[in-house]
């Protein structure tokens, strides 16, 4: 009876890991999901804001849901010296990031990172890169440009934008909540200006969906898988 007992604990030690992988991997659903980042506060109560989506909203969607931030309107340049603004990436998927072109540390680091990210989704155009200089003066549209071609950027799929000084450190610090600064009368030429590290994950709607270390390989590996994660639950949307 003792062998019995030791053959059928044996027998569920060694078969119970497999059957609970064959019903993860084959009888249950995974559901991922990302946070959405900075919801809106009534500037008077400080409670968040919430909207009601009404009849005409999807039937997976709820009745009432919070507002979030979203990146706000903008007109910048390309490094094609084409106008770039919110209607361009209508419908797309973006990482950003804030660099300019004579930093010699933080900024190759940063670029090579995207150039992972643009090979992941070289065939995938619901993903697109878009890298702001905070340098302006210099980083002209063919400074841009050439600095691209060191990365292989991918027209259409890799955007270098310049533009108005004011409005890109206002894009920075209140669209995507980033650290920059102009240091120019304290620093040397190429380390004028002090900004974050951070790729910014952000969804088809305009709103931030994850902040992520540029210059660490593993957290831009979790922006890669981020972004994997966030196209399913818009193609699970789409298939409802």
């Amino acid at each position: 009876m003792w062998n019995w007992k030791k053959a059928g604990l044996l027998t569920l030690l060694l078969v119970g890991p497999v059957l609970t992988f064959v019903w993860i991997r084959f009888g249950s659903t995974n559901h991922f999901s990302l946070p959405r980042y900075f919801p809106l506060k009534d500037t008077l109560s400080g409670q968040v804001l919430i909207r009601e989506l009404g009849p005409g909203r999807a039937w997976w969607e709820p009745e009432r849901d919070t507002l979030f931030h979203t990146i706000p309107a903008f007109s910048l340049l390309s490094q094609d010296s084409v106008a770039v603004t919110n209607e361009t990436f209508k419908g797309k998927i973006r990482v950003a990031d804030f660099f300019f072109s004579r930093c010699p540390t933080i900024c190759p680091k940063l670029s090579a990172q995207l150039a992972r990210v643009q090979d992941v989704f070289a065939s995938d155009p619901d993903v697109v890169l878009v890298s702001h200089t905070i340098d302006p003066q210099h980083d002209t549209p063919s400074v841009l440009k050439r600095y691209g071609g060191q990365f292989d950027a991918q027209p259409g799929r890799w955007y270098f934008l310049t533009g108005n000084k004011a409005d890109l450190y206002a894009l920075a610090i209140k669209g995507y909540k980033l650290a920059v600064q102009d240091d120019s009368e304290k620093t040397p030429a190429s380390e004028t200006f002090t900004h974050d590290s951070k790729l910014v994950l952000v969804d088809k709607e305009g709103v931030i969906r994850g902040y992520y270390d540029g210059e660490d390989r593993e957290e831009v590996d979790r922006l890669i898988l981020e972004i994997r994660i966030l196209e399913d639950i818009y193609k699970k949307r789409q298939s409802k």
